[in-house]
């Protein structure tokens, strides 16, 4: 993560100064869980050492890494669904993260509905207090249009980068599979190959997720697949799916292989390297943040407005009513944010398992060549019973 030297300018409000601090590999994963340290992309003057990680709401992307089955399906599509979700409403992560908004919303709807309760029963001293009411229903209808707009261009944006991520490893895993499978048959006479495309295989798949994922142990996770000094060699490589490819390379183009052989298994480097870069370019573009700093402002002073023009049609149901609008609302821009970075909600797990469990499997499993000797002895033994086979006479 970079460090970068903050905007020292500005006239109204001091701002921080920032200099530049490496941060060594083996000190990254500490420097993480600290407090956030973001480059210079937001509003400058906001110290970036005083925004805290919130490990509750991070420890709660966990739970999304679904990988639906047939029984999810089924209940997925139920009409019981609008009752479940309904009742755990209270229990929703994205409510519970927006407690702190929604608070702050009600709070003013609380401070306009006591003001005008008091103002109206003449308490208020003096009594010529203004009223804090407007008429301003025209101007939220020609706003909500513009802010509709921006919430669903947020949400979009954001799911097209989620598609984008699941196609990219659900790639990944594909060709995993085709490259085993090539290389399990071609290097038939060669055991030692064999284990070491297993191995690399594997590892590849393990780097990509811990590429993506800042929490990703990968040393644990291929302390069973590769060799000791193999896995040294991996930590110690500045970019580990790099590294595994260069490997797999090797390995490829050493073997002997007709040429054909090794190009069609090299192509499949070549598509892996490819799904690399779409996460790469992923993880480090976000929507523009233009756009999401708009986003986020136009929505909060819609909200903090909002009160004020519903009191004289709801009175105090303003504030229950301002609530529930600005959970509906902030709901939808919370969902966007969250799925624009993709990686920390997909099921990459499972998918690294699938693969690692798939490749092994190949490995091991000698069924498909007992299939292949009995059927071709067969065919053998039927031919060579059947006597020369006659030409039959062309058809006029």
């Amino acid at each position: 993560m970079s460090h970068f030297s903050g905007l020292s300018k500005g006239v109204f409000l001091p701002r921080p100064a920032w200099s530049a601090q490496p941060v060594l590999r083996s000190q990254k994963r500490t420097h993480r869980r600290a407090n956030v340290v973001c480059q210079r992309t937001d509003v400058e003057w906001v110290p970036r050492s005083t925004i805290q990680r919130e490990a509750w709401k991070e420890e709660s992307r966990k739970y999304r890494r679904v990988n639906f089955t047939y029984d999810d399906w089924v209940a997925h599509r139920s009409t019981t669904r609008y009752t479940r979700h309904l009742a755990g409403i209270l229990d929703s992560r994205i409510f519970r993260g927006l407690l702190p908004t929604l608070s702050a919303v009600m709070m003013v709807a609380t401070f306009v509905a006591v003001y005008e309760t008091l103002r109206e029963a003449g308490v208020l001293i003096p009594h010529d207090f203004p009223g804090l009411t407007v008429e301003a229903g025209q101007a939220f209808n020609l706003t909500s249009f513009a802010l509709s707009l921006l919430l669903v261009f947020r949400t979009n944006e954001s799911y097209s980068r989620w598609l984008e991520a699941r196609k990219a490893w659900s790639a990944i895993l594909l060709r995993s599979r085709d490259l085993v499978r090539q290389g399990f048959s071609w290097f038939s006479e060669d055991q030692q190959r064999q284990d070491m495309l297993q191995r690399w295989t594997i590892a590849f798949v393990r780097c990509s997720m811990s590429h993506v994922r800042e929490e990703c142990n990968l040393e644990a996770q291929l302390r069973d697949t590769l060799e000791p000094q193999e896995l040294e060699q991996l930590m110690a490589a500045q970019h580990r799916p790099g590294f595994v490819l260069r490997i797999l390379s090797e390995l490829i183009w050493g073997a002997d292989l007709l040429e054909g052989q090794a190009m069609r298994m090299d192509e499949a480097l070549t598509y892996f390297g490819e799904q690399i870069g779409t996460c790469e370019r992923l993880i480090k573009t976000p929507i523009p943040l233009s756009y999401t700093r708009h986003t986020s402002r136009f929505l909060v002073m819609w909200l903090a407005f909002l009160p004020f023009s519903l009191w004289d049609a709801c009175h105090w149901v303003t504030i229950p009513a301002s609530g529930i609008i600005a959970f509906l609302l902030l709901g939808i821009e919370e969902i966007g944010v969250q799925i624009e970075e993709p990686f920390g909600i997909l099921p990459l797990e499972q998918i690294c398992d699938l693969a690692e469990d798939e490749i092994r499997h190949q490995r091991t499993d000698t069924t498909v060549q007992t299939i292949v000797a009995a059927g071709l002895k067969r065919t053998g033994a039927a031919c060579n019973g059947a006597g020369p086979s006659k030409r039959p006479a062309n058809v006029q």
